[in-house]
């Protein structure tokens, strides 16, 4: 009997055995898949005679566990791919590595040409969260050049997505270049050399976040309607960076090489829209200009655009490296409309020489706040609000015009009656602005520019007469005695100057 009872056993022992290891959702050892061959589809298996991309990818998806797609393709690139349909929607966790092609310069030499794919074809389809997706080329698709659909985890470096393998011609896909919808915490770009991706020419938007679950994402060290170099316009069709109903995603960053140029594009560069858009942080960047934050590659429109019941985010910061260069947009620097749309911070940037105001607040956007009033310059920076503000931090800056070129630092009001202010810090000019910022969050649009010239080294700084409006109020105000008076004034004036020479 004992006999009998092992020799029952064992083979249903090693039956039970066999249906466990081919058991689904029993993790496989990841496995490395070699892209040899340019043709579209190929036989259907991936192996050592021929490897195509789709039949890399169908590999990828039937084995469990964070899979490597490399490239291996004889010749001088680029090497170009040009799907015939749809490639496979990625649904397992894969790397898709360009870089690892023997003739990878740092540079992309994997194109995708997704011209003859069909209608509605994306390049790139990622439902797997924890995939990364570098080093390629991504071009000519009808619809969008990557989208990752509420998957989470997923990192997008190195690439050109709109572009020719130049990176400096326009080859857009159809829509948009990185579409994120209802995904958290993905990475597009990155802070370290060579993962920022180029996103430019596409014919919608650069990079689009968007729907439930769409928070946590980060943007990071891209061009985004530039070329490769950053040097000139090779804008998106419409905005760079669109951030719809959706809190907590981040703009770029106050660590090094975390900005973005955004700038060249035919809208706006970063739009922020609808209820649930909080918590978003543009922070580092280049907006409107090249990668030298010099010269101009304005976007058409305002370079930063918060509407439609947005609040609560964050353009700039007090924190070292969180301003960014708002220039040469065709409409404002930062737009804020709406009634609803209120308590956005706009702190700490360099915002200077757009086509329209540097800050505007407009239709109730960020209830209006009134801009501080300069009431003298020279050795410190005062004024007061009008309607008192307070607490409210102030901020100074100088501009050549009457933006904020030039962010010098910040103060608070008292607690009196007009809500004073002191800045005791030195300034530049030639004209001096600033800032108001409430408790709320709430950003002021710029305050009236006042001319200051600094004092030659050594010499003795003049103490314009802003005390909070011009000359004309002054004189309305004060009647007929006072133009007796000011005449004295201005005459003793006169005397000093010549006698300081």
């Amino acid at each position: 009997m004992k006999r009998l009872a092992v020799a029952v056993f064992l083979p249903i022992a090693l039956a039970a055995a066999i249906v466990l290891l081919a058991r689904p959702g029993v993790e496989a050892s990841p496995a490395t898949f070699t892209v040899n061959s340019t043709a579209d589809p190929g036989d259907g298996i991936c192996d050592g005679t021929e490897c195509t991309l789709r039949e890399a990818i169908t590999a990828a998806n039937a084995n469990a566990g964070t899979d490597t797609i490399e490239f291996d393709i004889v010749g001088a690139g680029p090497h170009t791919i040009s799907p015939a349909s749809a490639l496979p929607t990625i649904t397992d966790p894969v790397i898709i590595d360009g870089t690892s092609e023997p003739d990878f310069g740092g540079t992309p030499v994997i194109e995708l040409d997704g011209s003859g794919a069909g209608a509605s074809v994306d390049g790139l389809n990622i439902t797997a969260g924890g995939s990364t997706v570098k080093g390629l080329v991504i071009n000519r698709f009808r619809n969008d050049g990557i989208e990752l659909s509420g998957s989470s985890g997923n990192t997008i470096e190195g690439n050109y997505i709109g572009t020719d393998v130049s990176g400096t011609a326009d080859l857009g896909n159809s829509n948009v270049g990185v579409l994120v919808i209802g995904a958290p915490n993905n990475t597009i770009g990155g802070t370290a050399a060579g993962t920022g991706n180029v996103i430019s020419g596409n014919d919608q938007y650069g990079v689009y976040i968007y729907a439930s679950g769409a928070t946590g994402n980060q943007v990071q060290g891209n061009y985004i309607g530039t070329d490769k170099n950053g040097t000139a316009a090779l804008g998106n069709s419409s905005i760079g960076v669109y951030i719809g109903n959706v809190p907590g995603n981040y703009i770029g960053g106050t660590a090094t090489g975390a900005g973005n140029v955004i700038s060249g594009n035919d809208q706006y560069g970063v739009r922020i829209e609808g209820s649930g858009a909080t918590g978003n942080q543009v922070q580092g960047n280049y907006i409107g200009t090249d990668v030298t934050g010099t010269a101009d590659l304005g976007n058409s429109y305002s370079g930063v655009s918060i509407s439609s019941g947005a609040s609560n985010n964050t353009i700039g910061g007090s924190t070292s490296g969180a301003g960014n260069t708002v220039a040469f947009n065709g409409d404002d620097g930062v737009r804020v409309d709406g009634a609803t749309t209120t308590a956005n911070t706009i702190s700490g940037n360099s915002i200077h020489s757009n086509g329209g105001k540097g800050i505007e607040n407009i239709n109730g956007g960020n209830r209006e706040l009134e801009p501080p009033i300069i009431d003298s310059v020279g050795g410190s920076v005062s004024g007061h609000t009008d309607p008192k503000c307070y607490p409210c931090t102030v901020e100074v800056f100088s501009d050549d015009e009457d933006e904020g070129r030039v962010y010098h630092g910040s103060t608070t009001t008292n607690d009196d009656t007009t809500g004073t202010w002191t800045y005791p810090g030195a300034v530049t000019g030639p004209n001096i602005t600033a800032t108001a910022t409430h408790a709320d969050g709430a950003t002021s649009e710029f305050s009236a520019p006042v001319a200051y010239s600094p004092p030659p080294v050594g010499g003795i700084a003049e103490l314009p007469d802003v005390s909070g409006s011009s000359a004309s109020n002054h004189l309305a105000v004060a009647g007929l005695a006072a133009v007796a008076l000011a005449a004295l004034t201005a005459g003793a004036w006169y005397a000093r100057r010549q006698w300081l020479g």
